[in-house]
């Protein structure tokens, strides 16, 4: 949280500050020495560093140099870090031990120069006054001189250097009189008469009036870097629990410490569990190490979808997995021969073991006895069962809660919501408790500034870099404990989600909280039991409308795909694997990676599409229709590897054609089916285009209808029959009359050949 105001407390100077060690309070770093003045200055710096060593460098554990590469100074540029040594702690009468590193990332090697240590003028009593001494503005004070010292040693071109200073008591000025908390020490790096570079860092004046201490609780997150499947394969999962994998990284860096809450994306165990036999040996044994682990537990969404950007998008619960069933090979489920009646852990999921409690070994979740040689297929709870600590805890993404997703966390049964800094008002100066009274139930507020500042200590590459952010987050805390000494306060620090860089100081970083005196670590519950602070109100939040109309997409699409499988044999093999994919592309990592994630929206909507296509009508027009009773016979296709059912429905232009009712009909899978749907003509001739359009058995249409044109001449039938008539007539009439004729031509030719016959039978006999 923030908390500012700007009131700050002058340290008392003693003697020693105007000495010639400490020549000019308050100093500007700008501020030009006369030549003269400056020649006198480098005189004198060099006859110190000869006639008394012990404020020269090397006396002064200024001798350790060391030459690296470094990533933290811009390109182009000379950067300068100033940390404390040892301890961010300085007490009365200790020395300042301060670390300087020179880094180089310019193409010119930085030649010898002077580095001026200075204190600031002022005690760093608030948030802000923090921020701004070590993010300064260009024209920013540095300070009061302590002292002068040459580098010695040219830096080459992409190179560093580090010295160790150390800062006489008296020359630093502080006694018992100044306030406690935190104060600013500068480093400016001078070649000759320019400023090369300047670096500002912190430590904690401790006369040994301590303010009550801070509570520090933490949540870790244990995740995987964003997919688009929503299970991580076994190639994944065997690099990511391998002895250097990101997971065996992140479950070490928070194994058993008690302050540290694990919230864990149930992704990682179900794809785990999903595996059965085949997992990777590694990641069962980094599953059962998990269900070992002391730390308190709570998971996240699966794959860490963004249950904000969820319910923006018109979500009214938040999403979860509806089945694994597609995922499960039945072999790898097998109960071996070796165990009868028992429950082999490659069949069964991974013992699990209450997080409160002592025993050392996992104990397992009874279930049925099983036969050796039987499949026992997990269910979808089996798979994402874990003995949690809570799964009341919501966690969106930081700083884009609106006030209608605490409605939609509700009905899902999370009744506290983790919220970043961005996410709440403060009316009062003073940093309030991490928890807050919520319409739907309570808030926890991480500190973003604190966050920050220990996930770079976390996160840290180098000691230089670690002990840099472990001042920061060790003066804020200093702030917080001082700016309300009597009140004890609890704030909640939260690690990065998406991250992929090594957390191996993790641990260093806790116990180095833990040991100030000002500050101590602490379980969640103790967050989750503070008062709520009254002085901080919930501020309303949305994510860019963009990215809210990419997941509403999302969200449609897959209501259609649901829609649409009813008419599978088995809709859960594709509406099981939808689920699957969309929260995956909710995943909080997918928000640093914009462009690539709107390509995967559009991928996973594209092929969507080719899935609503996939059973089409693939008759095409023109077709005569001749008669006024046919019936039209229209292919269906069926690109899928299931069997579907579908029901046809076909709608005439206009009345020249009634349509008949039509069946459901089945079409294996790859293959096509022909349906009847039958036509009669009612009006005559003329043209009509029949539009087809495929429904499941519940009436939702699928796709868009298919015109199919039909050409109507229904008056051919009578006209056809009255030809086929004339022509049976004639033929039958032409046959007759042909036999007609022939009789009368046979029986033209037998008159004369009886008449020849007669002749020559009977002669006439003569007259007497």
């Amino acid at each position: 949280m923030v908390a500012e105001s700007d009131s700050a407390h002058r340290p008392a100077l003693s003697v020693a500050e105007r000495t010639a060690v400490r020549p000019a309070p308050r100093t500007h770093r700008r501020q030009r020495m006369r030549p003269v003045a400056a020649f006198f200055v480098a005189f004198f710096t060099l006859a110190s560093l000869i006639l008394f060593p012990s404020l020269a460098p090397t006396a002064a554990q200024a001798a350790q140099r060391e030459t690296t590469r470094t990533a933290t100074t811009p390109p182009d540029s000379v950067g300068i870090t100033v940390t404390p040594s040892t301890s961010s702690v300085l007490t009365p009468g200790q020395d300042l031990a301060l670390t300087l590193t020179l880094h180089n990332n310019t193409d010119a090697a930085v030649p010898v120069g002077t580095v001026d240590i200075y204190l600031a003028g002022l005690a760093l009593t608030t948030r802000t006054a923090l921020d701004s001494w070590l993010r300064p503005d260009k024209d920013s004070n540095s300070g009061d001189l302590l002292l002068s010292l040459p580098t010695t040693e040219i830096i080459p071109v992409g190179a560093s250097t580090s010295l160790s200073i150390t800062v006489p008591a008296a020359s630093v000025g502080l006694t018992e009189q100044n306030a406690w908390g935190a104060r600013g020490v500068a480093a400016v790096l001078r070649i000759g008469e320019t400023v090369r570079a300047e670096g500002r860092g912190t430590f904690v004046w401790s006369q040994g009036s301590v303010p009550t201490p801070v509570a520090v609780a933490s949540i870790m997150p244990i995740t995987v870097p964003a997919g688009a499947t929503g299970l991580i394969t076994a190639k994944e999962l065997e690099s990511y629990t391998s002895s250097v994998g990101l997971l065996t990284s992140q479950l070490d860096s928070v194994f058993n410490a008690p302050s540290l809450t694990i919230a864990i994306d149930p992704q990682i165990i179900a794809s785990i569990r999903v595996l059965g036999t085949a997992a990777p040996v590694s990641a069962l044994a980094w599953l059962d190490r998990l269900a070992t682990a002391s730390n308190d537990i709570f998971p996240l969404a699966y794959a860490d979808a963004d249950i904000s950007l969820q319910a923006q998008a018109g979500a009214t619960a938040v999403l979860t997995p509806t089945s694994f069933d597609p995922a499960i090979d039945p072999s790898l489920f097998v109960v071996p021969a070796e165990a009868p009646g028992a429950e082999p852990s490659v069949t069964d999921m991974p013992s699990v073991t209450s997080h409160t409690s002592s025993q050392a070994s996992a104990t397992p979740t009874p279930s049925p006895t099983v036969s050796p040689g039987e499949t026992v297929i997990p269910t979808t709870s089996d798979l994402l069962a874990w003995e949690y600590t809570s799964t009341e805890i919501a966690w969106p993404a930081a700083g884009n809660v609106a006030s209608s997703d605490l409605d939609v966390f509700a009905a899902s049964g999370q009744t506290t919501t983790i919220l970043s800094s961005g996410n709440v008002q403060q009316s009062d100066a003073f940093t309030p408790n991490t928890a807050l009274t919520l319409p739907t139930g309570l808030g926890l507020v991480s500190d973003s500034a604190l966050s920050r500042a220990i996930r770079t200590a976390a996160e840290a590459a180098s000691d230089e870099d670690w002990r840099a952010s472990m001042a920061e987050a060790a003066s804020l805390l200093a702030i917080v404990s001082a700016e309300n000494p009597d009140s004890a306060r609890t704030l909640l620090v939260t690690f990065d989600r998406s991250r992929t860089t090594s957390t191996s100081r993790v641990g260093q970083t806790m116990a180095a909280l833990d040991g100030l005196a000002w500050a101590n670590t602490a379980l969640l519950q103790s967050a989750l039991t503070a008062t709520p602070a009254p002085t901080v109100t919930f501020d309303d939040e949305s994510i860019a409308a963009s990215r809210v109309a990419a997941a509403r997409s999302l969200l449609d699409n897959e209501a259609a795909v649901t829609d649409f499988a009813t008419i599978l044999a088995d809709p859960v093999l594709i509406t099981a694997p939808q689920r699957l994919g969309l929260l995956a592309l909710f995943s909080t990592s997918w928000t640093s990676q914009s462009s690539l994630w709107q390509e995967q929206v559009a991928t996973s909507l594209a092929t969507s599409v080719d899935l609503l296509h996939a059973v089409t009508v693939t008759t095409r027009g023109p077709i005569v229709v001749v008669g006024s009773n046919v019936d039209l016979r229209i292919t269906l296709t069926n690109a899928l590897d299931q069997t579907v059912t579908v029901r046809t429905e076909v709608v005439p232009s206009n009345g020249r054609l009634v349509v008949g009712d039509t069946l459901a009909t089945t079409i294996q899978p790859n293959s096509a089916q022909a349906v009847s749907v039958p036509l009669s003509a009612a009006v005559g001739n003329g043209d009509v285009v029949l539009r087809v359009t495929l429904f499941t058995l519940t009436g939702t249409p699928l796709g868009q209808p298919a015109p199919i044109d039909v050409s109507v001449r229904a008056d051919w039938e009578g006209l056809g029959a009255s030809i086929f008539a004339i022509l049976v007539v004639g033929f039958f009439g032409f046959g007759i009359w042909r036999n007609i004729v022939r009789r009368r031509r046979e029986n033209a030719a037998e008159v004369p050949a009886a008449a020849f016959v007669s002749k020559t039978t009977h002669p006439t006999e003569p007259h007497v």
